[in-house]
């Protein structure tokens, strides 16, 4: 009779541990198939940006000091700021003026900000008239912060099929809190085609102007 019992209950304690057993490895294999299909396949292409080697000033802005009289400054270069569209390894397109898109399988090397932080601390380094660049956490004596917003980094297939980029700057006084200089750099130039080769180029060419005016300002202003 005890048997039967077991039976209506649910069956008898091995058959019950058998049962348990099986469903707990059917869940796992569901897991797994599940985590793999969230596994992307790797990108095609990484691809970096270039530093400015030489910072001519450009029209309008400050007179940068010679080489050979570098200033004893300390600039400090936070992670730029951008909006989610942007603060992304992704690789962005515009095919009008509010639709933005990527390019697929291809990424940039790092998380844009950070890939545009370094940039600009190799390229005030390059210069050689700033005594010392660094980035938080390297422990410097900091004179002065300089703040960027990354305002487009895409390419514009609407507009001329151009790379296009545009930060815009603040120079921080790291003793008071008191922004002493600010201005806005837009760089653009045309792209040879859409595709993912030729769209990063043009970008690079575009940032290159930027840091051509951006890094003799900086130098200016401090």
């Amino acid at each position: 009779m005890k048997a039967a019992a077991d039976d209506v209950k649910g069956g008898s304690p091995v058959r019950r541990g058998r049962r348990r057993a099986l469903g707990n490895a059917a869940a796992a294999t569901a897991v797994a198939v599940m985590l793999a299909g969230c596994v992307s396949s790797p990108p095609k292409a990484l691809y970096d940006l270039s530093a400015s080697t030489a910072a001519p000033a450009a029209a309008g802005t400050p007179t940068a000091r010679p080489a050979a009289k570098a200033s004893r400054v300390q600039l400090l270069v936070p992670e730029p700021r951008a909006l989610a569209a942007l603060n992304t390894n992704s690789i962005a397109a515009k095919s009008s003026p509010s639709a933005i898109s990527y390019y697929q399988n291809v990424l940039w090397a790092d998380q844009l900000p950070r890939v545009v932080q370094a940039r600009v601390v190799e390229s005030l380094e390059n210069s050689g008239r700033i005594h010392a660049v660094g980035v938080p956490g390297q422990g410097l004596l900091i004179n002065y912060q300089v703040l960027i917003d990354i305002r487009a980094f895409q390419l514009d297939a609407y507009h001329g099929r151009r790379g296009v980029v545009e930060f815009s700057v603040q120079i921080l006084d790291d003793a008071n809190g008191r922004v002493v200089a600010s201005q806005v750099f837009r760089g653009e130039s045309r792209a040879s085609s859409e595709t993912a080769d030729a769209a990063v180029a043009a970008m690079d060419a575009a940032l290159g102007q930027v840091l051509a005016q951006m890094v003799p300002w900086i130098d200016g202003a401090v």
